[in-house]
């Protein structure tokens, strides 16, 4: 009973602070609350300083600002914490807090992207906006971590490039699969699946070509060679393709043959 009527007590207080007019109560309250990480009390008191220092006491509002923006920080809501902090960094560029602000922007805008199965726009954005503050600041003590996370998202953008030629594999839409791979091999030529695209580009445009009309089916076999050459040149008999890739161009060889021998 004791516990619940001090609980009930403190709430009672809590909701004078928030209804009252005393900054410096309020203030203190937040600077205990955030200190206890309860964030979710604590943010609406900093709310409502940040919005009265921005009228009346423009030194006091650097402090409130950046808490607000930590408490949304905190609470997970990335979005609104990454916005605050870009605005921080906007209001007060002289401030020693504009850089640890304008790295907790980007960081904010990193936890909030969507898994890599997702759309990954946003994902290549953000790695822009990264390396353009590693370029900023490049003595940055946040240097190692920006590295870090750009490697990160490069890695979903791989695997997330990678299943979509994949899926277009599987699901036997072979001309969208090799034009595809082709596609990311180009935009991504470190990427750590390249051997295995360069298989799905000749193999892909090879069952293309076979299951095309006689009329067309020269030109797309053709294709699949220029691409099996390409695999093997990168690859070379250590591949874990070369043999079937081999054995395909014997195979197109012939079919090309006996298709200039019928016409």
């Amino acid at each position: 009973m004791v516990a619940i009527l001090t609980i009930l007590g403190g709430c009672s207080d809590y909701g004078k602070i928030f209804k009252g007019k005393n900054a410096s109560i309020k203030l203190a309250k937040a600077e205990e609350l955030y200190a206890k990480e309860d964030f979710g009390r604590a943010l609406p008191l900093y709310e409502q300083l940040k919005d009265e220092y921005f009228k009346n006491k423009r030194d006091s509002l650097e402090l409130t600002y950046v808490k607000v923006a930590y408490c949304y920080f905190y609470l997970k809501a990335y979005e609104d914490a990454s916005t605050l902090f870009k605005d921080f960094t906007y209001k007060f560029t002289r401030s020693p807090k504009a850089i640890d602000c304008s790295y907790m922007a980007l960081y904010c805008d990193y936890m909030s992207v969507a898994d890599y199965d997702l759309d990954q726009v946003n994902t290549i954005d953000i790695v822009n906006e990264i390396q353009e503050f590693m370029n900023a600041y490049p003595d940055s003590d946040y240097i190692p971590k920006c590295n870090e996370h750009i490697d990160n998202l490069r890695e979903r953008i791989h695997k997330k490039a990678f299943e979509q030629v994949n899926q277009y594999f599987q699901i036997s839409e072979f001309k969208a699969a090799s034009a595809a791979a082709v596609l990311v091999l180009k935009s991504y030529p470190d990427i750590p699946q390249k051997e295995e695209l360069e298989y799905i580009a000749y193999e892909a445009q090879f069952l293309y070509g076979m299951n095309s009309v006689e009329s067309k089916r020269i030109e797309r076999l053709e294709k699949a060679i220029d691409l099996i050459d390409d695999y093997l040149d990168a690859n070379r008999s250590a591949g874990a393709h070369s043999s079937d890739a081999s054995e395909t161009r014997i195979k197109i060889i012939k079919e090309i043959t006996k298709l200039k021998e019928i016409i």
